[in-house]
């Protein structure tokens, strides 16, 4: 029987189709942050990119979009991710609680006095906190802590008169307050927002740690930096519920298990990145002020106690919550 070339090649090619398999789908999630790669946040989102793609074999991508890369700003990254045009997002606490104010309670003022406490607050206070991201239609992974909060300013801070004569961007809606019972002007702004403000001089301070990248946007415009330690914020990482459904089980063993080990490592070193800041801030010519004057410190935890006072009476806090408060000594 005399065979046609063209039936050799039809049975050639089903042989090999047959032999090789099907091109691997890879699933891609998107991880958005508008905070700089070397901040801690952004710094602990690449690693749990890597953490995923390691776990899995490469099935489950992380594409992380970090500062300017990242479309979304402040308040419409939580809309964003709710609304699934991004499927994950790392968000500053201060952000989160203009949706619901429990997410201020890591950056009360002087809530905790130093990591120990901060975790504890947080680990204590877990529960409630992601009982309000399944508000979100969403689903907590991760929570990351920043280096405690210090202001940069223009001028040298001395005395509690140069506090007041400040123009300071705060994060959230308790430091706003909390800088207006001392008597300063006082405006809320994401991070994003910063850059713009300070080339327009609309402000003259800044709350706020500048660990990493995010101090190059500040050391130009604000050549001192006092230490008062104000709060010890979180951000957290969540991802929305559509696409934490549309995995397998073992792809969500991966992320559960890559966020567990990215939050333990960012818990482990952010102390140390205390005094890398520091050197990075003297190696840009700021002048630092470790021991903040007994008269500013007294000002600013009077008000932060009335403040969080104010903020505990207005929140309702459950006895649970107020106990994880009274624990730290707030």
């Amino acid at each position: 029987m005399k065979i046609s070339r063209h039936y050799c090649a039809v049975a050639s090619s089903i042989l090999f189709s047959a032999a090789v398999p099907q091109a691997w789908a890879q699933t891609t999630l998107q991880l958005i942050n508008e905070y700089p790669a070397t901040s801690i946040t952004a710094a602990a989102d690449l690693q749990f990119a890597e953490e995923v793609r390691a776990q899995s074999g490469g099935d489950l991508k992380i594409e992380t979009l970090q500062e300017k890369a990242n479309p979304y700003k402040g308040g419409d990254q939580i809309d964003a991710i709710s609304q699934d045009k991004t499927q994950m997002g790392t968000l500053f606490g201060g952000v989160l609680g203009n949706k619901d104010s429990l997410f201020l309670l890591s950056s009360l003022p002087f809530a905790a006095k130093d990591f120990a406490q901060a975790r504890a607050l947080y680990e204590c206070a877990r529960p409630a906190l992601e009982e309000r991201v399944k508000a979100l239609d969403a689903r907590l992974l991760y929570v990351t802590p920043w280096p405690p909060s210090g202001i940069w300013s223009v001028k040298p801070l001395a005395a509690e008169a140069d506090v007041k004569a400040l123009k300071i961007r705060t994060y959230d809606a308790t430091s706003k307050s909390v800088f207006e019972r001392l008597g300063a002007q006082s405006v809320q702004l994401p991070y994003s927002a910063l850059a713009e403000k300070l080339a327009a001089d609309e402000v003259n301070a800044v709350l706020t740690s500048g660990d990493g990248g995010a101090g190059r946007s500040l050391w130009d415009h604000l050549p001192n930096f006092t230490a008062v330690s104000y709060s010890i914020p979180l951000s957290y990482t969540i991802i929305n519920n559509k696409a934490w459904d549309g995995l397998s089980q073992e792809q969500q063993s991966v992320l559960a298990s890559a966020a567990k080990k990215v939050s333990e490592a960012s818990w482990a070193g952010v102390e140390q990145r205390i005094e890398a800041n520091y050197e990075r801030m003297r190696a840009n010519k700021m002048t630092l002020n470790t021991t903040p004057s007994p008269e500013i410190m007294a000002a600013l935890k009077k008000a932060g106690a009335d403040e969080t006072k104010a903020w505990m009476e207005e929140n309702k806090l459950t006895d649970q919550d107020a106990a994880c408060l009274l624990k730290t000594g707030s």
